[in-house]
């Protein structure tokens, strides 16, 4: 039995012993951004998703999807209100300082016309921060004129150029704007619009009729050429965009618009997928990763049907142990069945001889006096006959009891060493099964599949086995069961870590 335990050990490390190649250099070793050192061919077919096709893809579709802009209704009007401000608060001021030189607002013609006026024109005009007045605009003023036709008239430029679409200088890159753009009309640049509202109230524009900032302050600016630049440039100043771009809008339409859009990689088996020095981007990568996946799969199974054929072998050897032990515990039952008739013989024969006649004599017959003396005599012979029968009896009895129990004891003895001998075999195998298991540093799932398959295997052994070697099997199946709920904690612990 123990050669039977050595001779299984060794066969199972020889079925384990292919694992060990697969933590040989594989193509799942390269990286992103690493560089193939030889040629890599397909040995399969290869369809899978390119991620880098695919965003190509995705992007190119999502620029079709025009950019939101949330449009400012009331922006015209809140510009136009500011300067009609500015324009009063610069007329009011100045006929201020008119009254204070001059004690009234409004002047004669010789007053308008003299150099304390024209004095003060100038100096107003350098120490005004609101609307830009002429010396011709504080003449008038100063004549009792509000110029309000003039007001107006700026007033309607200004509230023309904000009426155009004027989007940020600054757009992110991911929402450049294309051929069009939609417009969502709002009450504020601040309000949240939804997508139904942007597919119920919107307008596409095209780019030609909407611009930057810069570029509709430099249109306004154009308006006014000669001694009314001035007043361009200040009118520029007051222009703001009156639009904003929808990043979480936009991106959900585009979301939806690009979902179904897929790049497909095809290599068929073969063909190169990556030539010695190219850099490894995420197409190849993905590449390598699956024909990695498919070797893997390949040793698998060549492993498992090496192991099935070893499984096989270890049947027969099953099957060769207990033939022998079944011939070895035959010759022990013919022993014990031979002792046996030995010692009924000797208790027959030592019976015999306590039952034995006395012997007859040829002496003549003795008188009556003689008589009764020979028969004392013969009394107590028999009952020194009869005692040292039974010493003799009880002594046979005993060292044959103590030459049995020598027999039971040495093979209980052998019995309990050869189980010593089996548990460690079986305990080493497991260990070296571990070992090896956690080399090739294989999938859990991998692991998991393994373990369960060489519990089934070994039940199975266990029911079709005598009795000798059962308890060889249940210490390996309960060791095996043991190994699979550490594996299966670990995976929980791997679990709760990653989700926390």
């Amino acid at each position: 039995m123990v050669k039977a335990g050595i001779r299984f050990a060794w066969l199972l490390a020889v079925v384990l012993l292919p694992i060990s190649f697969l933590s040989a250099k594989e193509l799942g070793d390269y990286q992103v951004g690493d560089k193939a050192e030889e040629d890599i061919v397909a040995t399969s077919k290869l369809n899978f998703v390119d991620p880098e096709g695919t965003d190509a893809l995705r992007q190119k579709e999502a620029q079709r999807v025009p950019v939101i802009l949330r449009y400012d209704t009331n922006a015209a009007s809140e510009v136009e209100g500011r300067f009609r401000k500015a324009f009063e608060e610069t007329r009011e001021n100045f006929l201020g300082s008119v009254n204070k030189d001059f004690g009234h607002e409004k002047l004669a013609d010789d007053e308008i016309d003299s150099f304390k006026f024209h004095t003060l024109a100038v100096l107003f005009e350098k120490q005004n921060q609101l609307f830009p007045m002429s010396t011709s605009q504080a003449a008038l003023w100063a004549s009792g004129d509000d110029d309000k036709a003039y007001e107006d008239t700026l007033a309607a430029k200004l509230k023309q150029a904000m009426s155009a679409v004027i989007h940020p200088e600054t757009i992110p890159a991911n929402f450049r704007f294309g051929a069009t753009v939609r417009v969502i009309p709002v009450g504020s640049l601040n309000e949240a619009i939804s997508e139904q509202e942007a597919g119920l109230t919107s307008w596409d524009f095209s780019r030609t009729n909407f611009a930057s900032l810069s570029n509709a302050r430099k249109q306004l600016v154009a308006l006014f050429p000669g001694d009314e630049h001035v007043v361009g440039k200040y009118l520029s100043t007051l222009l703001q965009p009156n639009t904003a771009i929808d990043e979480d809008v936009t991106s959900r339409l585009r979301a939806k618009r690009t979902d179904g859009i897929w790049a497909v990689a095809n290599y068929a088996p073969g063909e190169i997928v990556a030539h010695r020095g190219q850099v490894i981007d995420r197409k190849i990568k993905t590449a390598l990763d699956l024909l990695k996946e498919k070797a893997v799969v390949g040793q698998l199974q060549d492993l498992q049907v090496k192991q099935q054929a070893a499984v096989g072998e270890l049947q027969q050897l099953v099957a060769a142990g207990k033939e022998k032990g079944a011939r070895a515990q035959e010759r022990v039952m013919w022993l014990v069945a031979g002792l046996a008739v030995i010692v009924l013989v000797l208790a027959a024969a030592i019976w015999q001889l306590a039952r034995g006649k006395p012997a007859a004599t040829l002496l003549p017959a003795p008188t009556n006096a003689g008589a009764l003396e020979w028969q004392q005599r013969a009394l107590v012979a028999e009952e020194r006959t009869e005692k040292l029968q039974s010493a003799a009896r009880a002594g046979l009895a005993a060292q044959l009891s103590k030459w049995l129990s020598s027999v039971l004891t040495r093979r209980l003895i052998s019995q309990r060493r050869m189980l010593l001998d089996t548990q460690t075999n079986a305990a080493a195998e497991m260990a070296e099964l571990e070992a090896r298991l956690q080399r090739v540093q294989a999938p859990l799932q991998v692991r998991l599949a393994a373990y369960e398959h060489r519990i089934a295997e070994l039940e199975k052994e266990l029911t079709a086995r005598g009795e000798e070697n059962r308890e060889l099997l249940k210490s390996k199946i309960e060791m095996m069961r043991r190994q699979l709920e550490a594996e299966r904690e670990k995976n929980r612990e791997t679990n709760r870590v990653e989700f926390n």
